[in-house]
């Protein structure tokens, strides 16, 4: 495959699990989230933060807090988003999991498209889980477009609600027709 194939959901969908499996099948995977906590750490990422939130003891999670604000939110992402995605374009890998692909309007920048889907409920309970919070939970939800629009998106759509073994057979089959 000449471009890699690209793995996207909205938060808590399952992308890791789909990339973990993707792994096991020998595929290099590459995680935009993990490059974009390299580049959180950056001077220049550091710097900005600095100038718009202050010094806080909890940098991430004053960051966190302030996603729901769609100015900043978009601030801080048209000075990260390019970064994050040179690296991932020169990564050389096979697979690449972008949760926001379909927000950045880089559909086309990439190989084929796969969508983890589940239904919002299970994004949500995942999500009180990993954070602790339902109000936390809810706002993060609140920033994710619907998953109807980025299923449009799709070359291939794997739900990620079933159990661990059906999800398995669906990347395998994924794998096998693309690589």
């Amino acid at each position: 495959m000449d471009r890699p194939l690209v793995v996207t959901g909205g938060i808590a969908s399952g992308k890791s699990t789909v990339g973990g499996i993707f792994r096991e099948l020998g595929l290099s995977v590459v995680d935009a989230d993990d490059v974009g906590r390299e580049v959180f750490k950056t001077s220049q990422v550091q710097e900005w933060l600095k100038t718009e939130i202050g010094e806080v003891e909890d940098l991430r999670g004053s960051v966190r807090d302030r996603m729901s604000d769609p100015r900043f939110r978009s601030r801080l992402n048209g000075l990260t988003h390019p970064i994050i995605f040179d690296t991932l374009r020169g990564s050389g890998a096979d697979v690449l999991e972008i949760p926001l692909l379909v927000e950045a309007g880089l559909v086309s920048a990439f190989g084929a498209v796969l969508v983890c889907d589940c239904p919002v409920a299970v994004t949500r309970e995942r999500l009180i889980l990993r954070l602790g919070s339902e109000e936390s939970a809810d706002r993060m939800l609140a920033t994710q477009i619907l998953p109807s629009v980025r299923k449009t998106f799709g070359d291939w759509i794997i739900r990620t609600d079933g159990d661990l073994d059906s999800v398995s057979q669906m990347v395998k089959t994924v794998a096998k027709s693309l690589f």
